[in-house]
């Protein structure tokens, strides 16, 4: 799991975090920088689906579902899920955590085990900073007063 804490209250995170997903499902190109390897770049399928609450039927303020494929073996399929909770009145918690199956088998368990989670942490961490990083700059222009806030309402 990783984690960060975005300048973004709770009440619009949800509106501004599914923008960016809806315009990463378009094409984004996720970055792994690992430092063994140099900074790896690799063009994947992004989607991202809202939730319900567990603990409050009818919800929709949970979590969102990612799911991304870069469609070739060396970078495997993931499926996570982001959940966003309520950090301060104008702070917001993110938290994306995930899995996927390791590639080619017995010895893509073996490359796993050694580089693989390696990667896959630093993907999911570059996606987390990306997805709060639009928030953030999101929410500071809407707070300046020169652009759309959540839903596109101006303000």
């Amino acid at each position: 799991m990783v984690e960060r804490v975005v300048r973004c209250p709770f009440s619009v995170a949800h509106d501004y975090a599914e923008d960016f997903f809806a315009g990463a499902s378009r094409g984004v190109e996720l970055h792994v920088p690992i430092r063994d390897l140099g900074r790896l770049r690799r063009p994947v399928r992004l989607i991202a689906e809202r939730r319900p609450d567990d603990d409050e039927p009818g919800r929709l303020h949970d979590q969102l579902d990612i799911d991304w494929s870069a469609g070739t073996h060396f970078f495997p399929d993931f499926r996570g899920t982001l959940r966003l909770r309520i950090e301060s009145v104008a702070t917001t918690r993110l938290s994306l955590e995930g899995c996927y199956e390791p590639p080619f088998g017995p010895l893509g368990v073996v490359f796993d085990l050694m580089l693989g989670r390696r990667i896959a942490r630093a993907t999911m961490s570059d996606l987390l900073q990306r997805v709060g990083d639009a928030m953030e700059t999101r929410e500071a222009k809407f707070l300046a007063g020169g652009s759309s806030g959540p839903s596109g309402i101006t303000a």
